[in-house]
């Protein structure tokens, strides 16, 4: 491993010794700067493992790491009552080479607990029903000295009510042998079929042992293989900050040239055990922020004030592997069906959002995505408020919002969200074109009756 610490200054002490003198002084004046100042690591490794305990290892291996900052000019002006300091410079330029991150651990399975976790969920609701029963059940018994001898009875009877909740989810169908039993059943409109009959003791007042949740349950711990990397990572700026301070109010302002950020082929992978088909895979090819001409101001206590600029952020070529055996959770399985992705493996091929602000009340946001099951993109003039509000307020203007649904199921799931919120979206062929104008927070489904469809 090597380290290097380098710099090259004038009037580098200058800078400390002249401010710690300026409260002495009526009125100074003072510049330095810097040339170059950059922190350095080379080939770095590093592991971990417990002589005591051998079930944990990690290691870290970094090819390069540099941080530092350039071209730094200092400035500073005060007189008895005002304090004015300037600052250039170009940075922080951050650059990473080659990162390598392994962990080997004993963990417990998380994709067992998360199916535990969706069983739990899906059964929620039938388990609250059936409590509810329960107590129906006794009350009328209270009341009548005997039991119901159907669900029908508590319903004919007001014990229990079908359009409140749990009773209006027409996913589940309820039943009773009393006094040994009552069922939850999953309906004919339930997407999961195969969903497990729920039973409950009325005389132990307990549910019943799912073997399924139980097994599950006992899973031991096992052993996770992690490995995290990065070929590169990259940053810089150019930026100029002016600071005005004095006994009754202080303020500054900032203003950055350019500024740049990438990351460049990210992969995450998770094997438990060996077990090829639960590996879970994420995967980045190219992440980027930038922005340039970016003006901000304001005073130490207020709202800051974005006066011009523009930034973007860029993600290109995204993957997601899910686990065969969560991909086999019903929920999930019927996710992916609906959006056309096959072998567990969930692509984005961009997405690209810009924001150009021509002054600090006016500006244009455009966004893109492009993925294998539906396409978008939105264009649009912005207004905003940002002065002496709470929350800045931001106005859409002759906004335009295009999407092109590509996969069969996600055609049909905005079928049905038209059919469920009562409307009818225009299309020009495949294309849905929606103008939008107006406040954001504004924008419901009331406004979206009158949109303009081509």
């Amino acid at each position: 491993m090597k380290i290097f610490l380098a710099y090259n200054s004038t009037f580098f002490i200058t800078i400390l010794t002249v401010i710690l003198s300026l409260n002495a002084q009526s009125q100074t004046e003072i510049e330095s700067s810097i040339r170059s100042s950059s922190f350095i690591i080379e080939n770095f490794e590093i592991s971990y493992y417990s002589i005591f305990n051998d079930s944990d290892y990690y290691s870290l291996d970094l090819d390069k790491l540099k941080f530092g900052f350039s071209n730094i000019n200092f400035k500073s002006w005060k007189d008895n009552s005002t304090l004015q300091p300037k600052l250039e410079f170009i940075g922080p330029k951050v650059s990473v080479e080659n990162l390598i991150l392994k962990a080997e651990v004993y963990r417990p399975n998380w994709i067992i607990n998360e199916k535990l976790k969706r069983l739990y969920s899906r059964q929620s609701i039938p388990r609250l029903g059936i409590i509810e029963i329960d107590k129906a059940i006794i009350l009328y018994n209270t009341d009548n000295g005997q039991h119901p001898s159907s669900i029908n009875d508590l319903i004919v009877k007001n014990y229990i009510d079908l359009g409140k909740k749990p009773f209006n989810n027409s996913l589940w169908n309820y039943s009773m042998d009393l006094p040994k039993r009552i069922f939850a059943r999953p309906s004919k409109a339930n997407p999961i079929p195969e969903t497990k009959v729920i039973s409950y003791d009325f005389t132990q007042k307990e549910f019943l042992l799912d073997p399924l949740i139980d097994s599950l349950k006992k899973t031991p711990m096992i052993k996770w293989i992690y490995n995290f990397e990065i070929d590169s990572v990259s940053a810089s700026s150019s930026s100029e900050l002016n600071i005005k301070h004095n006994k009754n109010y202080s303020d500054f302002s900032l203003m950055m040239e350019q500024g740049n950020f990438r990351i460049n082929n990210i992969r995450f992978t998770a094997l438990p055990q060996n077990k090829i088909k639960d590996k879970t895979f994420i995967g980045l090819r190219e992440l980027s922020i930038s922005s340039k001409n970016l003006t901000i101001n304001g005073e130490y206590d207020s709202t800051l004030i974005f006066h011009n600029g523009e930034g973007q952020f860029k993600i290109d070529d995204f993957e997601l592997k899910i686990p065969e055996d969560l991909g086999k959770e019903p929920e999930i399985e019927r996710f992916l069906s609906q959006i056309g992705v096959r072998n567990n493996s969930l692509s984005i091929r961009s997405v690209e959002l810009g924001i150009k602000m021509l002054n600090q009340f006016t500006g244009n946001l455009f966004f893109e995505v492009s993925t294998p099951f539906i396409k978008a993109n939105f264009n649009g003039n912005l207004s905003f408020r940002q002065k002496n509000i709470k929350t800045s307020e931001i106005k859409f203007h002759n906004a335009e919002l295009i999407i092109r649904p590509i996969a069969l199921g996600i055609k049909k799931w905005i079928r049905n969200w038209e059919s469920s919120k009562k409307i009818t979206l225009k299309r020009k062929g495949p294309a849905i074109i929606i103008k939008l104008n107006g406040s954001l927070n504004s924008l419901d489904l009331q406004a979206l009756k009158n949109i303009t469809i081509f």
